[in-house]
């Protein structure tokens, strides 16, 4: 998802099971009709995209479009003159959203092929991390493509905060996009073992360095 309102000067970057889906489906009903609303899958009620195809009908911005692309797209000047917010969370936490979305969505395991229990997708190393979607490396140093990184577990009172401060006052997140995911529960973080735990953080150790130096996130806070 991409969300790019002219109106407010804001760009939504949409990372990995960090309720994207849901902002998409609430945030894009207060944009301006030529705001850029990118399409979604399953549709949600409420939702409709729109501006993200040129005259030709060629896909210009899609879901989880890197920063970078959006960049591109935009122009760089204006790019930067533009609030740019993402979400990011702990994760541990990630990765059991991403492993119950992958064994419990249809759309995303059709007839329930994929069967890897929790161990064997740690052991896989099948993790969803999205640095690259707001970062980039310049002159051999990572720096950040947005403004503002929030936590997914503050979420509810961050997000509005600042989405008021762009002249988008009163916004509250009322979708549950894919929650149906977790309904059928696997594994939940009290069963995540040490070993488990020191897999995943490692595996995320660089984006988990990015966030304390950028965003002052650090997720042994809460």
């Amino acid at each position: 998802m991409a969300l790019v309102s002219f109106d407010h000067n804001l760009i939504f970057f949409k990372t990995r099971k960090t309720a994207g889906t849901s902002i998409e489906t609430d945030l894009s009903q207060r944009l301006e009709t030529g705001a850029v609303v990118t399409p979604i899958i399953p549709p949600m009620p409420g939702h409709e995209a729109r501006n993200y195809q040129n005259e030709k009908g060629e896909q210009l911005y899609f879901n989880h479009m890197p920063a970078s692309l959006i960049r591109d797209r935009l122009g760089a000047e204006k790019f930067q003159s533009m609030t740019r917010i993402c979400v990011e969370r702990e994760p541990v936490r990630k990765c059991i959203s991403y492993f119950h979305m992958r064994r419990n969505s249809e759309l995303h395991n059709p007839g329930g092929a994929y069967q890897l229990s929790w161990d064997e997708f740690v052991e896989a190393g099948e993790f969803t991390i999205d640095l690259d979607m707001y970062s980039e490396v310049q002159e051999g140093r990572r720096v950040s493509l947005a403004t503002h990184i929030l936590r997914y577990d503050r979420l509810e009172t961050e997000l509005p905060a600042l989405l008021a401060k762009l002249g988008i006052p009163g916004f509250t997140l009322r979708a549950r996009a894919k929650s149906e995911y977790s309904r059928n529960v696997l594994v939940t973080p009290d069963q995540v073992t040490p070993a488990q735990r020191a897999r995943i953080e490692e595996a995320y150790r660089e984006n988990t360095q990015f966030l304390d130096q950028f965003a002052g996130i650090n997720w042994s806070q809460r």
